[in-house]
């Protein structure tokens, strides 16, 4: 584990407590068509790019933003990176200060894949992006939690990812291969758990309140039964709300009311096979509001 890695999981946990009491409880994200982010705007600390993408079978258009540090000019400095699922909502929570206190440390590229809208979340098109299908070969099937979307297309997504978003970002800028992480929240978490297993371009993986219990706890299955390639070079943070719904609650049907137990589930397993396995609980968080809380969380922190 990285002394980075170890030193900031320390001081983190006396900022999550503020953290849950001063945010208000709210089942799930609202969806809204989102306002101007900081790469429309323009940042005084990094720059933007955008370039779009497209799936195997041209049914979904990916957008993807690329933002660098100002403040490193040389071109051979092999920069720390964090690839950020949902991106287009995970822009809308970069803020001018933030990248301001990104610049202050050692500021990594920022790599945030989102789909083309002007909303937070497209639930149809990630609900087939981020699940994993039951077996390698099957194809893509109806979501079980949902059956009018479809799941199952995780592998084609890491395809996308690592033969060619990485591609375009590492002909932008040098990526440090040691430090390269990747963070997704709910279903999100479930494709980070998933490229865990089936990948190594990534060194870090940050699976925030993961889907767990989603079809049948078919990745924790998955988890149980492959061997990891190269665990000694992985690091895994996974991250939990502790709040439960209340019986006048509209909880979030991604919420899995056992999430605690089954990430210290995985947690062990991936202790025993050598990965660098940690998990992180929110005091006072639910399920959506670990979303925010995370990403600035392992931004601000440097859990990579």
């Amino acid at each position: 584990m990285s002394n980075l890695f170890k030193k900031t999981l320390g001081y983190a946990f006396s900022a999550l407590i503020t953290v849950g009491l001063c945010t208000t409880i709210y089942a799930k994200p609202e969806i809204k068509p989102l306002e101007a982010n900081i790469a429309e705007l323009g940042s005084e600390y990094y720059d933007f790019k955008v370039k779009e993408f497209q799936s195997k079978d041209r049914q979904r258009t990916y957008k993807v933003w690329l933002g660098v540090p100002k403040t490193i000019t040389n071109k051979q400095y092999e920069f720390y990176s964090i690839f950020m699922l949902d991106g287009n909502s995970a822009m809308s929570h970069l803020k001018e200060d933030t990248l301001k206190s990104l610049t202050e440390q050692n500021a990594p590229v920022l790599v945030a894949i989102g789909y083309k809208t002007n909303l937070p979340f497209e639930s149809t098109l990630r609900s087939l992006d981020y699940t994993p299908a039951e077996k390698a070969s099957a194809k893509p099937a109806p979501d079980p939690r949902n059956p009018e979307r479809m799941s199952g297309g995780s592998a084609a997504f890491q395809k996308i990812i690592i033969q060619e978003i990485a591609p375009w970002v590492e002909q932008n800028v040098k990526l440090d291969a040691n430090n390269r992480a990747i963070w997704g929240h709910s279903y999100g978490g479930l494709f980070v758990l998933d490229s865990l297993l089936n990948t190594d371009y990534f060194s870090h993986y940050f699976a925030a309140s993961p889907s767990l219990s989603w079809a049948d706890q078919r990745i924790i299955n998955k988890i149980q039964t492959i061997k990891i390639n190269q665990p000694t070079k992985k690091h895994v943070l996974l991250m939990e709300g502790d709040i439960f719904a209340d019986s006048s609650d509209k909880q979030s049907p991604n919420f899995d009311s056992n999430g605690i137990n089954n990430n210290r589930k995985i947690l062990s397993i991936f202790n025993q096979q050598g990965v660098d396995a940690k998990f992180l609980i929110y005091p006072n968080l639910k399920h959506g509001e670990v979303f925010k809380a995370s990403l600035i969380d392992i931004l601000l922190n440097k859990f990579y």
